[in-house]
């Protein structure tokens, strides 16, 4: 299974909302405050791109994003759902989504930023605060952003988000050293189910973007 992935900076945002559908602009109107809104449509905007590619449509007009009753996006075609796997993130003025042919998948983009003893403490499963503890330097952080992006990408797998408790995955992330370029390898597990998830990590600039599904042939490209 190959995973493609696609991440768009705000500025490649059209104008207007032409491009959305008119199920998109309903939601759309539905929004109260202004960043919820540019966030949304930067979303559907880099997922529209997303699902153009890797189906083959030349026309985005055909496509809508849609939440689903548990909130996951999915993607419509000509009014009917595709039958592949999406997910949609955003954070910092970027935008990522991940597309597969039908298996489930979760992305996640966070900052690479300072955060607390507090934080890792309380969202952290112990053999995680470990492995950040051993990290030293500015490594930390991007190692806390990295097990923390995991976790969402494992549980938007599982279509839960963040109403389940972090500590029920547990991310084990190899090479948290490696350079920025290119992708590197991660494990999610979840308990008590006893599920792993294999996925992915990249950083670009100061930002982290993690990739996860349940399918343990799966590849990624652009």
């Amino acid at each position: 299974m190959t995973i493609r992935w696609t991440l768009l900076p705000a500025s490649e945002l059209p104008a207007g909302d032409a491009w959305l559908g008119p199920d998109e602009r309903k939601v759309l109107a539905g929004f109260r405050f202004r960043n919820r809104r540019s966030d949304w449509r930067l979303g559907r905007f880099v997922a529209k791109r997303a699902v153009s590619s890797f189906a083959s449509i030349d026309d985005t007009n055909r496509i809508q994003i849609l939440a689903a009753e548990d909130g996951a996006p999915e993607a419509w075609i000509d009014g009917r759902k595709g039958e592949l796997g999406i997910s949609i993130s955003h954070r910092e003025g970027l935008a990522a989504c991940v597309v597969s042919d039908g298996a489930a998948v979760g992305c996640d983009l966070e900052a690479v930023e300072p955060r607390s003893s507090r934080f890792v403490n309380d969202f952290f499963t112990e053999q995680e605060r470990i492995a950040v503890e051993a990290t030293a330097g500015a490594l930390r952080d991007r190692h806390v952003a990295l097990t923390w992006s995991a976790k969402e990408s494992a549980l938007k797998v599982l279509r839960v988000g963040l109403r389940r408790d972090t500590r029920s995955v547990e991310v084990e992330i190899e090479k948290v050293e490696a350079a920025e370029a290119g992708w590197h390898p991660l494990r999610a597990t979840v308990s008590p189910e006893g599920r792993a998830f294999l996925g992915w990590w990249r950083q670009e600039a100061q930002v982290v973007l993690t990739v996860a599904s349940d399918d343990e042939r799966q590849s990624i490209a652009n």
